[in-house]
């Protein structure tokens, strides 16, 4: 004689279904606590850093759900080669305490919610091969004294608010990967000698096309048809008395202080202007 099984009640299905739904708000509880935003100065990873700054070669953060500011405690990481902090929600400008960072290789700030406008201390990063600054709200103008990093071999800057035209300066970045796109108020021509480099995100761009629209007149720049601009002797002094002065179509100073704020690097850009000045002569 079988014996019949006896059907669940309904407290019993009262009982699973209570069960199932306290079980699934645990498990959701358990992968929000995993992903839940902390600011990067509370991270295990920098204050790891900080214990063993002359030792701690790489901080690398990327989608770590990292909120509020840069931490001015970053500044004692003298030994970092290696910051890659992208892909977060930080907020606030980009600090100049990372212009001292001066063994930084790569460093990639992409992907926040960062605004103001680039430290010109940054320009002391000179072993950068990797500086990304892309999908953030920066303002103002690309730097010229960005030309003087040469070892950079990847500079992203697209998906910002960057104004005003691009400096022909970046000509001296001879192996870089610039994305520059999506900044919608750049303006005037791409320098002719520069390319935009191609990915997913860019159009691929040589010099001579018009970045977006003309510049208002109050920010004029020259087709890239135009005439080099005869460079003050002030700036740069001719070879021998009587010769036309150096003609710099691709690193045009614009005042003496710049030349005295970049000694080392002035004599890189003479040889440039004398090496145009020959062509020109040959010509």
């Amino acid at each position: 004689k079988q014996t019949k099984t006896p059907r669940p009640s309904a407290s019993d299905h009262i009982m699973k279904t209570a069960w199932s739904v306290a079980s699934l708000a645990v498990m959701m509880l358990l992968f929000a606590s995993g992903t839940a935003a902390i600011k990067l100065n509370e991270t295990s990873a920098f204050q790891t850093c900080l214990r063993t700054r002359s030792s701690c070669t790489t901080l690398s953060l990327d989608s770590s759900q990292l909120t509020g500011t840069i931490p001015y405690e970053m500044a004692s990481l003298t030994s970092l080669s290696y910051l890659h902090i992208g892909n977060n929600r930080l907020t606030g400008t980009v600090p100049t305490e990372l212009g001292v960072l001066t063994s930084l290789t790569s460093m990639y700030l992409g992907n926040n919610r960062l605004t103001g406008t680039l430290p010109i201390k940054l320009i002391a990063l000179t072993q950068l091969t990797w500086m990304g600054f892309y999908n953030n709200q920066l303002t103002g103008t690309v730097m010229s004294e960005l030309g003087i990093l040469t070892s950079l071999t990847r500079l992203n800057l697209h998906y910002n608010q960057l104004t005003g035209t691009l400096p022909s300066e970046l000509l001296a970045l001879t192996s870089v990967d610039l994305l520059v796109c999506q900044n919608a108020r750049l303006c005037g021509y791409i320098p002719v000698g520069m390319t935009f480099f191609s990915d997913y995100t860019c159009p691929a761009a040589t010099g001579g096309t018009l970045l977006g629209s003309m510049c208002p007149s109050s920010a004029p720049t020259a087709s890239p048809s135009a005439s080099p601009t005869i460079v003050s002797p002030t700036i740069y002094p001719t070879a021998d008395a009587g010769e036309q002065p150096l003609k710099d179509n691709w690193f045009r100073k614009r005042d003496v202080a710049r030349r005295n704020a970049f000694p080392q690097k002035f004599s890189w850009f003479l040889k440039q202007a004398k090496l145009e000045a020959d062509e020109n002569n040959a010509e």
